[in-house]
């Protein structure tokens, strides 16, 4: 018989397995790996660092010499030839542009922890206060704690993440953001797997839905990548949806979506017309995890930060030592290109767009990695896959092949069709697994990657129903060369 600790801490589990990149119960990792074991503006922020080239690279070493962030694996372009980098760095600051809040952040990585502390001061304490989501983290720290977690968190993770949590800390820490919490927030996909074979086994299936469309696919030929991300409901979440404008000194300026903490990313684009998101997957057993080497919610934001091109984060994720079992999702803005990768710790499946169209949810199709995940899959995925092949392909029972624009990708989004009955679930259902809407939803995005334009649906459930508000890049950023002031439409109603 089950305790209601032993309830609790499944439930805690869980709560991880489902809100941290989509993720699910893994299996414990293999023997070979655990041997390798051995708009309303604020003002800018007022004390932060400054966060010029010359002054925000974050805390002295030794030798006298300010320390700049490094980026693991391959280096940066630098500022002035990134896409975007010939523009101004847009000021830190804060805009509450209902529901969402749209935070700026600058320079070094120190720097922007810092100020992403201190714009979001409030909510970050209210979270640790109130937040039934950010509780059940907490109560997960003395575990994590007790298994030296938190020194392996360190070990494994970007050093500009480090850093970022740091400033984090140093501006936040006066309401229990400490890095402990911090980092857990920002790899959680790596850490569930030990806590897995801690706590009682939770029983999760992940959720999250992708598509890709392009060339003749689409109305006009552009691509459109559209991203459901399901977590279930999460108060967090839905009290502060964020808008992060990231302008890092050594890299490519990009927007996250998240929330307030969320250093990882789960979707995003960046300046040079790249967007990309994760979904996670069930791993077959433990041979497809290692212990060593990087997050994938952390690669996605090595990958916006890096990558100009399709090709250059494919260079990326082959160049990368992976842990777990995750999928990417991209779009090639400039290209007209998207792809998606399937990996695990020791394979790597790639599906290319097939004549124009591409889509995953949270099992693995390609030849390389089919038999990598879980089988069966979870009746969930398969639905969500199913009917997005009746959606998008050309000769799918329901296509819309040919007609694919933001609209239309948002229609897409929003639908709430049994594929294997044709029944449409009712409008308000939140999460009942029958179709691609109804999973769960906590955001629904559009990006047009060679626009530089995304939409999104947050704060509200079921959020697939709510409008999507539009943001062009080169209005985030003051940049006018980077194309459209405005997205068009404003909102996707």
């Amino acid at each position: 018989m089950r305790t209601r600790r032993d309830h609790r801490l499944g439930g805690l589990a869980a709560l991880l397995l489902t809100a941290l990149a989509c993720d699910s119960t893994p299996n414990g990792p293999s023997d070979d790996a655990a041997a390798d074991l051995e708009p309303t503006d604020t003002p800018e922020t007022g004390d932060a660092p400054d966060t010029t080239e010359d002054d925000a690279t974050g805390p002295a070493d030794e030798t006298g010499d300010e320390a700049s962030p490094e980026v693991a694996d391959g280096d940066a372009h630098d500022a002035d030839d990134a896409d975007g980098g010939a523009c101004t760095p847009v000021a830190s600051h804060r805009e509450d542009r209902p529901p969402f809040i749209v935070v700026w952040l600058e320079g070094s990585a120190y720097a922007m922890g810092y100020q992403h502390g201190t714009l979001l001061h409030d909510e970050l304490a209210r979270g640790i206060a109130e937040s039934e989501y950010v509780s059940q983290i907490l109560d997960i720290l003395p575990i994590a704690r007790w298994l030296g977690l938190d020194d392996y968190a360190r070990s494994q993770s970007y050093p500009d993440i480090l850093e970022e949590c740091e400033g984090m800390v140093d501006a936040a820490g006066d309401v229990g953001w400490t890095m402990e919490l911090c980092l857990l927030a920002n790899f959680g996909d790596v850490l569930v797997e030990f806590l897995a074979g801690v706590l009682p086994k939770p029983s999760p299936t992940p959720g999250c839905s992708q598509l890709v469309a392009s060339g003749e696919a689409t109305a006009d030929g552009r691509v459109y990548h559209g991203r459901l991300l399901d977590w279930g409901e999460v108060d967090y979440l839905l009290w502060y949806p964020v808008i992060f404008v990231r302008q890092p000194m050594d890299g490519i300026p990009h927007v996250y979506v998240g929330f307030p903490g969320n250093l990882s990313p789960y979707s995003g684009m960046n300046a040079a017309g790249l967007s990309g998101a994760s979904n996670e997957a069930d791993p077959v057993d433990g041979s497809e995890h290692d212990l060593l080497g990087h997050s994938h919610v952390q690669m996605l934001g090595q990958i916006l930060k890096r990558a100009h091109s399709l090709a250059e984060a494919e260079a990326i994720v082959r160049g990368e030592d992976h842990m777990t079992v995750e999928a990417f999702g991209f779009a090639d803005g400039p290209n007209r290109d998207g792809a998606a990768f399937e990996m695990t710790a020791r394979r790597l499946g790639v599906r290319r767009l097939s004549d124009g169209v591409v889509w995953l949810t949270n099992h693995f199709t390609a030849p390389e990695t089919v038999d990598a995940d879980a089988d069966p899959a979870g009746a969930s995925s398969l639905l969500r896959y199913d009917r997005l092949a009746q959606l998008l392909p050309r000769d799918g029972s329901a296509t819309r092949f040919g007609a694919f624009d933001p609209p239309e990708l948002a229609r897409v989004l929003r639908d709430r069709v049994d594929p294997y009955t044709g029944l449409e679930a009712p409008v308000g259902t939140f999460d009942n697994d029958g179709s691609l809407a109804t999973n769960g939803a906590m955001y629904a995005i559009v990006f047009s990657p060679e626009d530089l334009v995304l939409w999104v649906a947050a704060g509200t459930l079921p959020v697939p129903e709510q409008p999507l508000y539009g943001f062009a890049l080169a209005e985030l950023l003051d940049c006018p060369a980077l194309g459209a002031a405005a997205p068009v439409p404003a909102v996707l109603p």
